[in-house]
């Protein structure tokens, strides 16, 4: 069974307070909590072939990072949500690009983004993109609009993360 690289990171900041002396009678001043790990601290590395049956302890969250890019000691920081830019305008048979990019440091495991017209007609390069874990990469698709008139292009994924507002084209038709 194949092992994949997973990093074990916190989900919250570790804290403490430190201490303190005083002189009998005198009001104490307490020093303020001290943050030792802040989030996103990448705790350890582990190769696991998969998180099936494993569970990270409370302020703790496994990642799937393939390409080995957070060293314990890094901060790792997971998308919440990715972005889908494209042109507004487009002309009916002419391909036009769309951008999807995760934002921070990209999501947790692979996330699959599932790209729609509304039944409109036109045709992606690929109606599906994949993020990989912990990179925040952008990935392209063309999309050729059918016919002129207005279209919606939105996107969901297969992961936690939240989707972007769709994409509104006006789509001119074709000149002959």
């Amino acid at each position: 069974m194949a092992t994949q690289n997973y990093i074990l990171y916190r989900t919250a900041a570790f804290m403490y307070q430190p201490g303190y002396a005083y002189i009998a009678g005198e009001t104490p001043v307490i020093p303020a909590a001290v943050i030792s790990a802040p989030l996103g601290t990448v705790i350890a590395t582990q190769l696991l072939s998969s998180l099936t049956g494993v569970t990270a302890p409370d302020g703790f969250a496994y990642a799937l990072d393939a390409e080995g890019t957070y060293p314990p000691g890094s901060i790792y920081t997971p998308a919440t949500g990715y972005t889908l830019s494209g042109a507004s305008t487009a002309t009916a048979g002419t391909a036009l690009t769309l951008t999807l990019t995760p934002d921070n440091d990209g999501p947790g495991a692979d996330t699959t983004v599932t790209l729609s017209d509304g039944s409109a007609g036109g045709t992606f390069s690929a109606d599906t993109v994949t993020f990989n874990g912990c990179t925040n990469t952008a990935r392209t698709v063309t999309y050729t609009p059918k016919a002129a008139g207005t279209i919606t292009i939105s996107a969901t994924n297969d992961g936690s993360l939240s989707n972007p507002a769709s994409l509104n084209v006006v789509v001119a038709a074709a000149t002959a």
